[in-house]
């Protein structure tokens, strides 16, 4: 019936027609609608951030939610849209009105439309997948349901009222521009909303906001209704033999989308969507979950639909295929580096790798697009691809993969698409001569790796000789010169299919280097994990000297603990934690020592290589919030025994710290630790609630006393944490010391730790003096005032830059 009512519609008068006026509603609701939706996942991610460990995973999770109730919406639209206008009309003005009780109920009982209150806070060790999905659900589920609707909903109704007449663009120019309110969010929240407003006053504004996109979509409801009974469509009685329109619209019906083309829609769009969430994934575990590192990806993927929806003229086949080759040999050689590689170079290219990929994918999409009276099922189409990628990341990879494989798998699976679409086409280039390709191929990606080793991003030493350079410029002359005489006849007879050939060997090498990238890691893998905080991988290695051997615990790419395997040396404190580190020295020179039994908090646990400093008497807590890190801790497997074999008293808190803290403190159960260690960071990327105004009164609240220590760990390769710190002393008149210490060997690593204590007793041990620099000299040689991070605000684009 959709395509009944859209053939209608071109051919008699619409009196609901008011032109510009009429025009604008339709466009103000989309844009609007597609505007709120992102700003809600953005301030919705960072408001219940810190309720769940502050991990990645909680963007990845709330991007699986926004997409699901994204196919949810496009199911409403596509089921609707066989209804009569008059009746689509009617029941979308109905769920815009329950969508507004919604909003006020959630006003009333939580002070804020959108927001959920703090009781609503899980318990410290919830499962955080099915904790998240509930708040998200419970705050959002209704207004997002009609949000995501709008875009194929209302480009529907503007078909139908409006019709394709002189000078009105088509219904794809308006999911455009639907993808241009996306955009316009995404890049406002971060550079405008965050800094500016507190998460409840964004809460508000976002609020008032809804109900002006309640009214613009209401109008548009209202003209559909109007619409529909002007133009008589009710049912199909009242098609007329011989109207022009009317054959066209029993055309349509007779002539289905075939499966495979839906097929392949779904496929372009889960392929797209897959290396959307595998991308952030990359860039935020190494720095640090934050909007604007959410941001980046998301806009990268937006800005390919409105390129590919609002113009035929942006996409070229000649310009991004050859573009994603490339990319591909970047991102392969990102891969290899890690965290060798600096964090702007990083996060560059893999958008790059992603704008091509995208590209492809929607581009491709776009070139395989239906008529106009079938946009709802190809929407519903794109968004069901889209929630397929998110669930595929978001909850089926942690389960079959050990690590954060995804991204490998996407890029090849994107290959692929690529040359089974042009297969498919018979009118595309892959189906030409072209013996051009096979030598500008290899030319290429030698070329490629050796460019990135000059503005030294990575370095080969196979292809970095004089050699290489000769090889490849005699393989891009050759391509040269085949590409302007077409090569001799032999070349261009069709048993050569140098087009064919070339691609297929491309993807046998791509897909090689995807394999060997995440093999070459596990090579001395003893075990490996992955859950929803992150992959673990133990391995075991030997030191440069050969002298011993020893297990080693990564958390991504970074090393988070290591214990030598000799007996004799098991207790012997490593990496980050050496007896002349800052938390060593806190531990060894706090004035509680001398007294008696020492009390000792731990706000992460690693490997627990602190208690290798306990003593019979002491007492050592623990909080850390990765199940996983616990059971290796405590020694499952037999890789690491800091804890076992520890003396005093050992305890390990599972869940949040944060979340632990303030429950123990609301039971009256305060911790008194004469020293509290904050080391939480899920691979290289912090936890910024933990490092709040709010976190450090909860922590001076557990201390015992004045000579009490935090001992924050900063040891960071991308951020440069000694100013939050800093900035957290001033705020709370501390007493601050920064002690840092080089690497001396490879299990005695570089390490950065600030001493914060609210007297100035334990910072005047002779020790402290002579290894720390005071926080209060290093501001006044800096000449700036700190940052101060709170629970409403926190930038950390202006602590990139490392150590």
């Amino acid at each position: 019936m959709e395509a009944i009512g859209t053939d209608i519609a071109l051919r008699k008068e619409d009196p609901m027609d008011e032109g510009a006026a009429s025009r604008f509603v339709f466009r103000a609701a989309i844009v609007l609608g597609a505007f709120l939706f992102f700003q809600l996942e953005l301030l919705f991610g960072k408001f219940i951030l810190p309720w769940f460990g502050g991990t990645s995973a909680v963007w990845t999770t709330c991007l699986l939610y926004y997409q699901v109730l994204l196919l949810a919406g496009y199911a409403y639209a596509h089921g609707i849209a066989r209804w009569p206008l008059r009746r689509q009309g009617s029941v979308h003005l109905a769920l815009l009105g329950a969508s507004l009780l919604w909003v006020a109920f959630a006003y009333w009982n939580w002070h804020s439309p959108i927001l959920p209150a703090p009781d609503w806070k899980p318990l410290p060790n919830a499962p955080p997948v099915a904790g998240i999905l509930k708040l998200l659900f419970a705050a959002t589920a209704l207004p997002l349901l009609v949000l995501s609707s709008t875009a194929p909903l209302l480009q529907n109704w503007f078909h139908k009222v409006h019709g394709p007449r002189a000078g009105h663009a088509g219904p794809y120019s308006l999911y455009a521009l639907s993808n241009a309110g996306s955009l316009l969010g995404l890049i406002t929240y971060p550079a405008a909303f965050e800094p500016l407003l507190k998460l409840g006053q964004q809460g508000m504004v976002w609020g008032v906001g809804f109900v002006f996109f309640a009214m613009f979509c209401a109008s548009c409801a209202l003209r559909a209704r109007l619409g529909g009974q002007s133009l008589g469509y009710q049912n199909l009685g009242d098609l007329k033999l011989g109207d022009p329109a009317s054959s066209e619209s029993l055309a349509a019906m007779a002539d289905p989308v075939p499966n495979s083309r839906k097929a392949l829609w779904f496929a372009l769009a889960a392929c797209g969507s897959v290396l959307l969430l595998a991308t952030t994934n990359f860039i935020t575990q190494d720095v640090a979950p934050f909007p604007l590192l959410w941001v980046l990806p998301l806009c990268v993927y937006l800005l390919s639909f409105i390129l590919v929806f609002h113009s035929s003229r942006w996409y070229r086949r000649w310009l991004f295929h050859p573009l994603f080759a490339v990319a591909a040999v970047a991102a392969s050689v990102a891969l290899f580096q890690g965290t060798d590689m600096g964090v702007f170079q990083q996060v560059a290219i893999f958008l790059l790798m992603l704008f091509a990929a995208c590209m492809v994918c929607h581009g491709e999409l776009v070139m395989l697009k239906p008529p106009a009276s079938r946009l709802t099922s190809y929407y519903l189409a794109i968004a069901a691809g889209g929630a397929a990628g998110g669930i595929f990341v978001g909850i089926v990879a942690p389960l079959i993969f050990k690590g954060y494989w995804e991204y490998q798998l996407g890029l090849v699976l994107c290959a692929i698409l690529l040359l089974l679409t042009l297969a498919l086409d018979r009118s595309s280039w892959l189906h030409e001569a072209r013996p051009w390709l096979m030598p500008a191929l290899v030319a290429t990606i030698l070329l490629a790796v050796r460019g990135l080793g000059l503005i030294g991003l990575q370095n080969v030493p196979l292809l970095s000789d004089m050699y290489t350079i000769a090889a490849a410029t005699a393989l891009a002359l050759v391509t040269v010169w085949l590409g302007l005489s077409g090569g001799p006849a032999w070349m261009r007879h069709p048993r050569f299919r140098w087009n064919q050939l070339s691609l297929s060997g491309g993807l046998l090498l791509l897909g090689s280097v995807m394999v060997w990238s995440i093999a070459l890691p596990l090579g001395n893998t003893q075990a490996a994990f992955r859950n929803f905080y992150g992959a673990l991988v133990v391995n075991l290695e030997s030191f440069s000297d050969h002298k011993s051997d020893y297990r080693e615990l990564l958390h991504g790419r970074i090393t988070h603990g290591l214990q030598f395997i000799d007996p004799a040396r098991r207790m012997t404190p490593t990496t980050y934690y050496l007896a002349e580190s800052g938390v060593g020295i806190a531990l060894r020179t706090n004035p509680q020592r001398a007294r008696g039994a020492m009390n000792v908090g731990a706000v992460g646990l690693g490997v627990g290589t602190i208690a290798a400093f306990a003593r019979p008497e002491d007492r050592y807590r623990f909080y850390e919030i990765n199940p996983r890190v616990i059971s290796l801790a405590e020694g499952e497997g037999g890789y690491f025994s800091f804890l076992k074999n520890a003396q005093g008293r050992m305890e390990v808190v599972p869940g949040d710290a944060r979340l632990s803290l303030e429950a123990e403190a609301r039971r009256g159960h305060l911790g008194a630790f004469d020293v509290l260690v904050v080391d939480a960071f899920n691979g290289d990327s912090i936890p910024v609630h933990l490092l709040t105004v709010e976190a450090m009164r909860l922590y001076l609240k557990h201390l015992h006393g004045a000579d009490s220590v935090i001992a924050v760990h900063i040891s960071n390769r991308n951020l440069r944490l000694e100013p939050v710190v800093a900035g957290l002393a001033e705020k709370l008149n501390l007493h601050a010391t920064l002690v840092s210490i080089s690497a001396k060997s490879d299990y005695q690593l570089r390490s950065d730790w600030v001493l914060v204590s609210p007297g100035r007793n334990a910072l005047n041990a002779t020790e402290v003096r002579a290894a720390g620099f005071p926080m209060l000299r290093l501001n006044a040689v800096a000449r700036t005032r700190p940052p101060l991070w709170t629970d409403d605000y926190s930038n950390i684009l202006q602590l990139i830059g490392g150590n």
